[in-house]
Protein backbone atom coordinates (compact mmCIF):
# COMPACT_ATOMS: atom_id res chain seq x y z
CA UNK A 1 0.00 0.00 0.00
CA UNK A 2 1.21 3.36 -1.03
CA UNK A 3 1.76 5.81 1.86
CA UNK A 4 3.00 8.20 0.51
CA UNK A 5 0.78 11.83 0.79
CA UNK A 6 0.86 14.10 -2.61
CA UNK A 7 2.43 17.48 -2.23
CA UNK A 8 0.61 20.35 -2.35
CA UNK A 9 3.31 23.11 -2.43
CA UNK A 10 1.99 25.93 -4.72
CA UNK A 11 4.19 28.09 -7.12
CA UNK A 12 2.90 31.01 -9.46
CA UNK A 13 3.19 31.29 -12.98
CA UNK A 14 2.01 34.66 -14.42
CA UNK A 15 0.24 35.88 -11.13
CA UNK A 16 -1.81 32.60 -10.66
CA UNK A 17 -0.75 29.94 -8.30
CA UNK A 18 -0.22 25.84 -10.00
CA UNK A 19 -0.35 22.66 -8.03
CA UNK A 20 3.18 21.22 -8.47
CA UNK A 21 0.97 18.19 -10.14
CA UNK A 22 -0.57 19.26 -13.95
CA UNK A 23 -2.51 17.13 -15.53
CA UNK A 24 -0.09 17.43 -18.83
CA UNK A 25 2.34 20.67 -18.17
CA UNK A 26 3.88 19.84 -21.61
CA UNK A 27 1.33 20.47 -23.87
CA UNK A 28 1.29 23.97 -22.17
CA UNK A 29 3.96 26.33 -24.12
CA UNK A 30 4.06 28.68 -21.17
CA UNK A 31 3.86 26.27 -18.12
CA UNK A 32 7.45 26.31 -16.09
CA UNK A 33 8.71 23.49 -14.20
CA UNK A 34 8.86 23.37 -10.37
CA UNK A 35 12.73 23.52 -11.16
CA UNK A 36 12.81 26.59 -13.27
CA UNK A 37 10.61 28.17 -10.85
CA UNK A 38 12.75 27.85 -8.07
CA UNK A 39 15.55 28.78 -9.77
CA UNK A 40 13.46 32.41 -10.34
CA UNK A 41 13.47 32.37 -14.24
CA UNK A 42 11.56 34.62 -15.88
CA UNK A 43 10.91 34.73 -19.69
CA UNK A 44 11.98 37.65 -21.53
CA UNK A 45 11.92 36.94 -25.49
CA UNK A 46 11.22 34.20 -27.06
CA UNK A 47 11.83 32.82 -30.69
CA UNK A 48 10.25 29.82 -32.10
CA UNK A 49 11.62 29.96 -35.56
CA UNK A 50 14.93 30.88 -34.29
CA UNK A 51 14.84 27.93 -31.31
CA UNK A 52 15.78 31.21 -29.30
CA UNK A 53 15.13 32.04 -25.37
CA UNK A 54 16.34 34.87 -23.61
CA UNK A 55 15.47 34.66 -19.90
CA UNK A 56 16.48 35.97 -16.43
CA UNK A 57 17.02 34.60 -13.03
CA UNK A 58 16.77 35.38 -9.83
CA UNK A 59 19.87 34.18 -7.42
CA UNK A 60 19.10 34.84 -3.34
CA UNK A 61 21.55 33.87 -0.73
CA UNK A 62 20.46 30.24 -1.01
CA UNK A 63 22.14 30.19 -4.23
CA UNK A 64 25.78 31.14 -2.58
CA UNK A 65 28.90 29.25 -1.81
CA UNK A 66 30.93 29.55 1.37
CA UNK A 67 32.81 32.19 -1.11
CA UNK A 68 29.71 34.05 -1.35
CA UNK A 69 29.13 33.57 -5.30
CA UNK A 70 26.22 31.50 -6.97
CA UNK A 71 27.68 27.76 -6.77
CA UNK A 72 28.35 26.23 -10.01
CA UNK A 73 25.78 23.74 -9.89
CA UNK A 74 22.90 26.49 -9.95
CA UNK A 75 24.64 28.08 -13.18
CA UNK A 76 24.66 24.94 -14.48
CA UNK A 77 21.18 24.29 -13.98
CA UNK A 78 20.01 27.61 -15.38
CA UNK A 79 21.66 26.82 -18.61
CA UNK A 80 20.63 23.49 -18.49
CA UNK A 81 17.28 25.18 -18.55
CA UNK A 82 18.00 27.36 -21.51
CA UNK A 83 19.36 25.07 -23.63
CA UNK A 84 15.93 22.48 -22.57
CA UNK A 85 13.54 25.48 -23.24
CA UNK A 86 15.36 26.31 -26.71
CA UNK A 87 14.88 22.96 -27.96
CA UNK A 88 11.12 23.08 -26.85
CA UNK A 89 10.67 25.39 -29.11
CA UNK A 90 11.54 23.97 -32.07
CA UNK A 91 9.16 20.83 -31.80
CA UNK A 92 6.24 20.61 -34.19
CA UNK A 93 3.73 18.31 -31.61
CA UNK A 94 3.58 20.27 -27.88
CA UNK A 95 4.90 17.73 -25.59
CA UNK A 96 7.46 16.02 -27.59
CA UNK A 97 9.92 14.39 -25.19
CA UNK A 98 13.40 15.42 -24.59
CA UNK A 99 16.18 14.68 -22.40
CA UNK A 100 19.68 16.42 -22.13
CA UNK A 101 22.16 13.46 -23.33
CA UNK A 102 25.16 16.18 -22.39
CA UNK A 103 25.80 19.35 -20.97
CA UNK A 104 29.29 21.06 -21.02
CA UNK A 105 29.48 24.14 -18.38
CA UNK A 106 32.00 26.81 -18.80
CA UNK A 107 32.60 29.62 -15.87
CA UNK A 108 34.47 32.33 -16.95
CA UNK A 109 33.29 35.16 -14.81
CA UNK A 110 32.16 36.17 -11.35
CA UNK A 111 28.30 35.48 -10.64
CA UNK A 112 27.44 37.36 -7.40
CA UNK A 113 23.80 36.87 -6.14
CA UNK A 114 20.93 39.26 -7.46
CA UNK A 115 19.96 39.01 -11.39
CA UNK A 116 21.17 36.62 -13.98
CA UNK A 117 20.14 36.84 -17.81
CA UNK A 118 20.75 34.33 -20.19
CA UNK A 119 20.01 33.20 -23.35
CA UNK A 120 19.85 30.00 -25.14
CA UNK A 121 20.02 28.74 -28.62
CA UNK A 122 19.91 26.34 -31.14
CA UNK A 123 22.66 25.66 -33.21
CA UNK A 124 21.43 22.59 -35.16
CA UNK A 125 18.44 20.26 -34.65
CA UNK A 126 17.63 17.02 -36.80
CA UNK A 127 14.84 14.74 -35.99
CA UNK A 128 16.35 13.26 -33.12
CA UNK A 129 19.41 15.13 -31.53
CA UNK A 130 19.57 18.85 -31.14
CA UNK A 131 23.09 20.78 -30.32
CA UNK A 132 22.57 23.96 -28.07
CA UNK A 133 24.23 27.03 -26.66
CA UNK A 134 23.74 29.04 -23.85
CA UNK A 135 24.74 31.91 -21.67
CA UNK A 136 24.57 33.35 -18.60
CA UNK A 137 25.65 37.04 -18.00
CA UNK A 138 25.75 39.42 -14.42
CA UNK A 139 23.81 42.70 -13.80
CA UNK A 140 26.68 44.23 -15.96
CA UNK A 141 26.45 42.52 -18.83
CA UNK A 142 29.85 40.15 -18.02
CA UNK A 143 29.73 36.92 -19.22
CA UNK A 144 29.67 34.19 -15.79
CA UNK A 145 28.44 31.01 -17.74
CA UNK A 146 28.27 29.48 -20.94
CA UNK A 147 27.27 25.84 -21.91
CA UNK A 148 27.20 23.66 -24.99
CA UNK A 149 24.69 20.66 -24.60
CA UNK A 150 22.75 17.60 -26.42
CA UNK A 151 19.34 16.85 -26.59
CA UNK A 152 17.84 13.75 -27.85
CA UNK A 153 14.49 14.62 -28.94
CA UNK A 154 11.79 11.93 -29.16
CA UNK A 155 11.46 8.13 -27.44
Amino acid sequence: MNSRKSDSREHRQDGRAMNEVVDNPALDPDWESPAALTLGKRVIEKDAGRGYIRASFEADDSFLNRDGRIFGGFLSAMLDGLCGHAVRLTHDEPGTPQVTLELKTSFVGRADKGTLTGEGWVRHRGRSIAFVEGELRNENGDLVAKASATFKIGR
